[in-house]
Formats: structure tokens, C-alpha cells, sequence
């Protein structure tokens, strides 16, 4: 069903905007004069659907107060408050960005959809993973609990996500830093200590000819080297999101020594914590690792999980199918097949997902502590190189005053 924004004065002559369902525009506009108000303006809501680079900011800009939402929903619903009532008393606490997707669902639903229906109209916003948990609460009627679920897990993987960022943050700053400096001395500091030097008129020593010509190239060129790098980026940041360019991506990453391991790691404890978090809601295997799939943010990973489901399909062993995955570590096929004969398969994959996040922590923390002094090494090399290229001529010239 179509949403509607609106802008009207209810009946105490005070202006309100908000968002209404209904089939047609005429429609919409006579619910709203039944409940009293004088319509101004209605304009049919452009819903954002498919993937896009605006879903994926969103989803990422959003992940915090999404999961806010989706625990105290969960925990309205445990206290006993209808669905409906539920999503009234959330929809004035959350977030300004969740108000209107919020608002566009309450209509749904109040016009007889299901939760998960009324989440896939808002596909930008709710993951594959998400609305299929919730499909099956409905489905099964414990809804509060996979709602719960869904919020421990979210948190979960946010919580991982920010100590991963935590521990290569301060290489990134150092590496931006590094750059900053070089650039500064060599467009600002460098040509006045060069311009003072050619007033001796002695010859240059080669190493400061070299200074010299790559700060003469980036103060003269600067600029059309800062947008044939723009023009690269661009290209490539776009290239990167065809299908073609993310398989490749990928791939590269995976191949990288330790970052390789890493995002394995990081992979297969998300996919570990999604699996047994849908396998505890109801989900059945199958579809499980199907939409467990849909939360690896690499494509590698992701069409590994496919064909494991794939194989599953056509009578493969679960052991045999995950094996046959190289990207997965051998462990994860052990513990899927003990899981699935101890008929403990949940507990047991969600140690397994945090056996690894933990790994991956730790993983992250050492490329951060082998990179910091790396990069402060490179930075310090190429302070040096200026600093022993300026001083050089002002030395060979005090030994030629002295001779």
C-alpha cells in the first residue's frame, strides 16, 4: 500500500505533518478529513528500495538507533502491549531519521500487514536477515523473543565492528597525518629553503636536485595531480561497486597476508552469531545460511554460503558442503556437524561466533601495532630526507668558506 506525506490542521487549528497509508491519493485525503483535519498538502512518499550507495550509508548511519528500536519494541511486547501500541509508544522516542519509516509502518500494519511486510517496504532501512527473523516470530508467535534476538545480535556485531575500528583508527590517523606533513613541506617549507639556497649559486648536491624537482612538480602540478587522483578515485570507487569490481575486491582481500585472515575471522564469527540467531528463532538450516549469507559484507564469503546451501539442497553432507568452502577455517565445518549431531547447533555456533570475534580483536589489535611504527618509520625516513637535503648545500658551502 502507497504512503502519503501530509501537511493539514486538525481540528484544534494547530498545523501537523505526518505520514499516511492508503490506496490512492483521494482516499487518503478523505481518511484524513475523517479524523478532522484539512489537508494542505499530500504528496505520495518516494520509498527507497533496491541496493544503492544511499542504502548502505543509511543502514550504516542508522545501525545504533535501529537496534534502540528493535529492543524496545521487543521489550514492549514481552510486557503484554499489542503490537500496534507498541510501535505508538516507540514512534515519539526514536530516532528524527526512524520517524518517518517508523510512521509508514504503523500505517501498514494498522491497515491489517504484517510486521515483515510492512519492514520489506522499507528494504533501505530493515536487512534480508531481519525481516526474515521476523517473519518467522509471526509466524510462530513469539515474536517478542525474535525481536530480542535480533537486537543481541545487531549488538553483537556492532560491538565487534567498533573494536576492529578502534584498533586500526589510530594507523589510519597516523597515515593521513604522514601525508599531511609530507605535502605541507613540500609545497610550503621546502621551495623557501630552496629558493635561499639557489642565491648561493654553488651547485646543488644530487639530493637536494631530487627535493627540488618533486616539490617544483607538486607546487607547479599540484593541482592537476590532486584531480587526475580525484578522477582515479572516482573511476575506481565505481568500479568497485559493479559486481565485476567487488568479486575482485574481495578476492584481493582475501589474499592479503593477515588482513586475508582477519576478514576471515570477522566473516565467519558474524556468520556463526546470524546462524545461531536464526536457527534459535525457528529458522530452519537451509534458510538460515541462505539469509545468514546476506550479512557477510564480502561477496567471496557470501556466494561461499550460497553453495553450501546449494549443495545441502542436493543431499550433500553439512561437514563436506562447508568444507569444500576454502574461505571458511576448518573449524567452522567441525563445529557445524557436531552442532547438527548433538543437536546442539545453536549454543554451540554462537561460542563459535564469539571464539572468533574475540580472535579477530586480537587479530586487528596486532595489524595495528605492527603498522603504527611502520608508518612512524616511513614518516620519520622521508622528514629526514628533506631535512638532510636542505642542510647538505648550506654544509658543502661552510666547507668551501672555511677552505
Amino acid at each position: 500500500m502507497p504512503t502519503y506525506t501530509y501537511q493539514a490542521t486538525n481540528s484544534a487549528g494547530r498545523k501537523q505533518k505526518g505520514i499516511i497509508a492508503a490506496d490512492t491519493p483521494r482516499a487518503a485525503g478523505e481518511r484524513l478529513k475523517s479524523l478532522g483535519h484539512a489537508v494542505h498538502k499530500l504528496t505520495q512518499r518516494n520509498e527507497r528500495t533496491g541496493q544503492s550507495v544511499w542504502k548502505i550509508w543509511s543502514r550504516r548511519r542508522l545501525t545504533q538507533p535501529l537496534t534502540e528500536l528493535i529492543r524496545e519494541l521487543s521489550t514492549l511486547l514481552q510486557a503484554g502491549v499489542p503490537l500496534l501500541e507498541s510501535i505508538d509508544c516507540s514512534l515519539p522516542q526514536a530516532a528524527r531519521s526512524l520517524q518517518e519509516p517508523l510512521a509508514a509502518i504503523r500505517d501498514r500494519v494498522a491497515g491489517g500487514a504484517s510486521l515483515a511486510d510492512a519492514f520489506e517496504r522499507e528494504n533501505w532501512l530493515f536487512d534480508e536477515m531481519l525481516i526474515g527473523m521476523v517473519r518467522v516470530g509471526e509466524n510462530a508467535g513469539n515474536l517478542d523473543e525474535v525481536l530480542d534476538q535480533a537486537a543481541s545480535f545487531r549488538e553483537q556485531a556492532s560491538q565487534l565492528q567498533d573494536r576492529v575500528l578502534s584498533a586500526i583508527l589510530y594507523p589510519i590517523i597516523v597515515l593521513v597525518v604522514s601525508i599531511a606533513v609530507t605535502v605541507f613541506l613540500m609545497t610550503v617549507v621546502v621551495p623557501m629553503l630552496l629558493k635561499n639556497l639557489a642565491e648561493l649559486g654553488s651547485q646543488l648536491p644530487w639530493p637536494t636536485r631530487v627535493l627540488k624537482f618533486l616539490s617544483d612538480s607538486l607546487v607547479v602540478h599540484g593541482w592537476w595531480l590532486a584531480i587526475v587522483l580525484a578522477a582515479f578515485t572516482g573511476i575506481l570507487s565505481i568500479w568497485l561497486r559493479s559486481q565485476r569490481g567487488q568479486r575482485w575486491f574481495a578476492r584481493f582481500v582475501l589474499r592479503v597476508p593477515l588482513l586475508g585472515t582477519l576478514v576471515r575471522k570477522q566473516a565467519s564469527g558474524r556468520v556463526s552469531l546470524a546462524a545461531a540467531c536464526l536457527l534459535r528463532s525457528g529458522v530452519e538450516l537451509l534458510q538460515a545460511l541462505r539469509i545468514a549469507s546476506q550479512s557477510c559484507n564480502n561477496v567471496i564469503v557470501r556466494d561461499a554460503l550460497n553453495s553450501v546451501a546449494f549443495d545441502l539442497e542436493r543431499g550433500s553432507a553439512l561437514k563436506d558442503a562447508i568444507a569444500r568452502q576454502a574461505v571458511f577455517p576448518t573449524s567452522v565445518a567441525q563445529i557445524f556437524a557436531l552442532g547438527q549431531q548433538s543437536g546442539q547447533m545453536e549454543s554451540m555456533l554462537h561460542r563459535l561466533g564469539l571464539d572468533y570475534d574475540r580472535q579477530a580483536n586480537i587479530l586487528a589489535t596486532r595489524i595495528a601495532s605492527t603498522v603504527e611504527p611502520l608508518l612512524i618509520v616511513i614518516l620519520s625516513v622521508v622528514v629526514g630526507f628533506i631535512l638532510f637535503a636542505t642542510i647538505l648545500p648550506i654544509l658543502e658551502a661552510g666547507n668551501i668558506v672555511a677552505m
